[in-house]
C-alpha cells in the first residue's frame, strides 16, 4: 500500500497487482482506494456485488480507460485494454468489462513517491499497432488530491478514448437517500422530480433543480445521465456531493469539457462519472488534470 498525506488528509494508493487493483477493468497506475480526512471521516466505497452485472473490483477513486480494439483480435490472440495490459481473447465476443479473463500481461508500470506525491509511469507492449504511454501524478495538499495525467500515443493507430475516474463515494459510510445532494453549476435546471435512468424506467434519483438527489433509500442500483449538449461548456467543470447529516462533502473540478455525466447509485454509493472523450493520433499526446477537495461544514465559512 502506497500512502500520501498531509495535514488533513491520508490517501491509500493500492499498488498494482495487488488486490483490490488488480482486475482487468480500471487503470492499475493510481488507484486510490481510501481517502480519509482529519483522521476520522472516511470517502471511499467498494463497488457492492448486489448489481445487474458480476462485481467488477472497482473502489474508491479509480479511473478507467475505455477503448475496445478486441474486435480486431481472433479468438487465442492477445488485445489491449488501457491501463491494464494486453488481454488474451477467450471467445468470439468483444471485451466485457466484468470478466474475470484468465491470460492477462500486464503493463509494466513505475512510480516513485514522497510524503505527498506519486507519480506511476505505464510503459506499452505494443499489440494491434496500439502502443500507448501514459504518465500520472497523484499530489496530496491541505484538504485536496490533484491527478495530472498525460497520456502518449507510440504506437502507429490513432486512438479515440473516454477516460473518467469512477468515484465510488461513500461519505462516512452513510447510506443512500435525500441527505446526498450532488450539484453542478453546469448542470441544467433538473425538474423537482423523480427521474427516470437511463433505460427509460422509473428510477431512485429526483431532480433538485440544477442537481441530483435520492427520493429514497434503494438496494437496486439507480442511474442518471446528463449529455454534454445540455452542460454548459466551460472549463473546469465543477460538482459537489454533500451528505447533510454527516455535515461533510466533496468537491471536483475536472479541467476538460465533458462527453456527458453519468450519475449512478446504490446502498451507500453515489459515483458521478465525468466522462473525458479524446483523440489521440501516431506521436501525439494528451494531458488532462482533476481535483478533489474534501471538507466538512463545521470547517467551512459561509
Amino acid at each position: 500500500m502506497i500512502t500520501l498525506s498531509s495535514d488533513r488528509l491520508r490517501v491509500e494508493i493500492a499498488e498494482p497487482g495487488v488486490s483490490p487493483n488488480n482486475k482487468t477493468r480500471f487503470d492499475r497506475a493510481g488507484y486510490i482506494s481510501d481517502v480519509i480526512l482529519d483522521g476520522g471521516i472516511y470517502f471511499a466505497a467498494s463497488e457492492p456485488r448486489n448489481l445487474v452485472h458480476p462485481c467488477s473490483g472497482g473502489r474508491g477513486f479509480c479511473n478507467e480507460f475505455r477503448f475496445d480494439a478486441s474486435a480486431e483480435a481472433a479468438i487465442g490472440e492477445y488485445f489491449p485494454k488501457l491501463g491494464v495490459g494486453l488481454i488474451r481473447k477467450e471467445e468470439d465476443k468483444k471485451y466485457i468489462f466484468h470478466r474475470a479473463y484468465k491470460d492477462v500481461l500486464p503493463y509494466p508500470i513505475e512510480y516513485s513517491c514522497t510524503a505527498n506525491q506519486a507519480v506511476f509511469v505505464t510503459s506499452p507492449i505494443p499489440c494491434l499497432g496500439y502502443a500507448v504511454r501514459t504518465t500520472k501524478t497523484i499530489t496530496v495538499e491541505g484538504n485536496s488530491i490533484t491527478t495530472k495525467i498525460t497520456l502518449e500515443n507510440v504506437g502507429n493507430k490513432e486512438i479515440t478514448v473516454n477516460e473518467f475516474c469512477h468515484n465510488f463515494i461513500s461519505i462516512d459510510g452513510m447510506a443512500v437517500g435525500s441527505d446526498y445532494e450532488l450539484t453542478s453549476p453546469r448542470f441544467p435546471e433538473i425538474k423537482k422530480e423523480r427521474l427516470n435512468n437511463r433505460r427509460g424506467f422509473s428510477g431512485s434519483m429526483r431532480g433538485i433543480g440544477r442537481g441530483i438527489s435520492f427520493c429514497e433509500f434503494t438496494a437496486i442500483d439507480t442511474d442518471y445521465a446528463v449529455l454534454g449538449c445540455d452542460l454548459e461548456q466551460t472549463v473546469p467543470f465543477t460538482w459537489r456531493m454533500i451528505h447533510k447529516g454527516a455535515r461533510a462533502y466533496v468537491e471536483g473540478e475536472d479541467y476538460f469539457i465533458p462527453k456527458f455525466v453519468s450519475i449512478w447509485g446504490v446502498d451507500h454509493i453515489m459515483s458521478p462519472e465525468i466522462i473525458h472523450e479524446f483523440t489521440v493520433k501516431p506521436g501525439g499526446e494528451h494531458s488532462w488534470k482533476r481535483v478533489l477537495r474534501f471538507n466538512t461544514y463545521y470547517r467551512e465559512v459561509n
